[in-house]
């Protein structure tokens, strides 16, 4: 492998590091009633969104959801099970209004996070 491929992996790694440690230092700062964008300030942008739908009459997703420390296995589970979230991300969870209810931290991290 080249130097090239290298630095662009240790970047990425240094980026994914970065962005989890945003959300672990600031996790604890979340609570009930927050904005969409109080929480996007707090942690950043998540890496998913899941918004509220039905299909063919059944609710597949009950409750806007926005996931952080996405990985490629996560979004696939996502993408096939959109109703939960997956245990290995951080999850903040928004009523109609776009005003956080609950919110989980990864299961890795240990411990609920939320009310």
């Amino acid at each position: 492998m080249h130097a090239g491929p290298r630095i662009l992996i240790a970047l990425a790694l240094l980026w994914v590091v970065a962005c989890e440690s945003q959300y672990q230092e600031n996790w604890d700062r979340l609570k009930p009633g927050l904005t969409r964008e109080q929480v996007e300030h707090l942690l950043g942008p998540p890496s998913s969104r899941y918004e509220p739908r039905s299909e063919d009459g059944k609710v597949v997703i009950e409750q806007a959801r926005w996931q952080y420390g996405d990985n490629l296995s996560s979004l696939a589970t996502g993408a096939m099970f959109p109703g939960e979230p997956h245990p290995h991300a951080w999850v903040v969870w928004f009523d109609e209004k776009g005003m956080v209810t609950t919110f989980q931290r990864a299961d890795w991290a240990g411990g609920r996070g939320g009310p």
